[in-house]
């Protein structure tokens, strides 16, 4: 979320010095200079999936994926600030695997958007308050084929799912700047139950079916501390540690309802996840001509152990490198951003038959966005 803030590594819970801090901290919005904040922002990301087949083969999944964003602050009194965010803080993005090389088709999306009401309160002159409301919508589509003899004693059974559902949840940030040099911050973000449902379409022999089905599962709990420090006006240091629960998904639950003679199929796919720390660092130095240059690195731990990974969900450790510039010019500015995550490759091995097979798993993703801020 925000082009300079992706910029600076996504370090940026101790900074929230921008509109996107309805995102990062909430309590940041009450100390920006400016009255009147509204930014258009959009990255597009590049991902590749890789499996490794225990033969050998390497085939590779592309889904690419654009997702757009919008914040909005307004300070309505020298205490209170209000703000609107819209953005993907989850999924926004799917894999495609191709029936010639992985044996059956899998194509399957999902984004997860979220609309965020926000208000920033000044409890001192060094203390501040935020707190999120968050409506989040769910759209997911899956195509793929049924190939379990016990349902498809015919051959294969090619399905649609088009499914939505939303959630409620709520987030909270404290900010804490005792100099005009140091910023200290903390956010919370709460979980969510998402339940999406919607029709499935399976094409059995000549015959087209619609079902009603669901899809359940459970976003997670987040907490994030952040530390900035300002050396000089041109250059500035920030470093965050996120704690994310994704323990909270532990499974995807899936429900076709009515299937001709077979009746309902339930299926329940263990994801076991583990919760994770992610680490942040940026520097951004700003040149007299209104010019900004930002860097930043992170660490992204894998959360799913060994035993769940699966084509649906590669999941490894990512080293990620960020940057980007910024100009601003009167009350206009704009930012550009790039992220590169290069993953770490992961092995599962299965025993069939007393014999062990290995499948390796790896993502690497390059990520670009743009943001323009109008601000008064």
């Amino acid at each position: 979320m925000g082009a300079r803030a992706i910029a600076l590594g996504a370090a940026f819970t101790g900074v929230a010095d921008d509109a996107s801090a309805i995102y990062y901290n909430p309590a940041g919005l009450v100390f920006q200079e400016n009255r009147f904040n509204f930014s258009i922002e959009g990255f597009y990301v590049w991902p590749t999936h890789e499996y490794t087949t225990p033969t050998g083969t390497t085939i590779e999944s592309k889904y690419n994926s654009s997702l757009p964003q919008i914040f909005l602050t307004y300070r309505t009194s020298e205490k209170l600030t209000l703000g609107l965010g819209m953005y993907v803080p989850f999924a926004g993005g799917g894999v495609d695997w191709k029936k010639e090389e992985l044996g059956v088709p899998l194509k399957t999306a999902l984004g997860i958007f979220a609309i965020v009401p926000t208000l920033s309160y000044q409890i001192s002159e060094k203390l501040s308050l935020g707190l999120n409301l968050i409506y989040y919508r769910g759209i997911l589509d899956l195509n793929t084929e049924i190939v379990d003899k016990a349902i498809a004693p015919f051959g294969p059974i090619p399905i649609n799912s088009e499914e939505s559902g939303s959630a409620l949840s709520a987030g909270l940030g404290l900010m804490f700047r005792p100099s005009e040099k140091v910023g200290l911050g903390m956010s919370i973000r709460g979980p969510a139950r998402m339940k999406l449902s919607g029709t499935t379409t399976m094409n059995i022999q000549s015959w087209r079916v619609n079902l009603d089905s669901e899809t359940s599962f459970d976003l997670p709990w987040d907490v994030e501390i952040g530390f900035s420090y300002r050396f000089n006006e041109n250059l500035l240091f920030a470093t965050s540690v996120q704690y994310t629960m994704w323990s909270a998904l532990d499974k995807v639950e899936k429900t076709i309802k009515n299937i001709p003679v077979v009746g309902d199929i339930d299926e329940e796919e263990e994801l076991k996840f583990n919760n994770i720390l992610i680490w942040r660092n940026g520097i951004e130095y700003t040149f007299p001509i209104g010019i900004s240059l930002r860097l930043g690195v992170g660490i992204d731990r894998y959360a799913s152990p060994a035993e769940t990974l699966s084509v649906t969900n590669i999941d490894v450790d990512k080293f990620t490198v960020l940057g980007g510039i910024g100009y601003k010019a009167g009350r206009i500015q704009i930012d550009a951003a790039y992220v590169y995550a290069l993953g770490k490759e992961r092995e599962r091995t299965s025993t069939y038959f007393g014999v062990p097979l290995t499948e390796k798993y790896n993502l690497d993703c390059l990520i670009l966005g743009l943001g323009i801020t109008y601000s008064y």
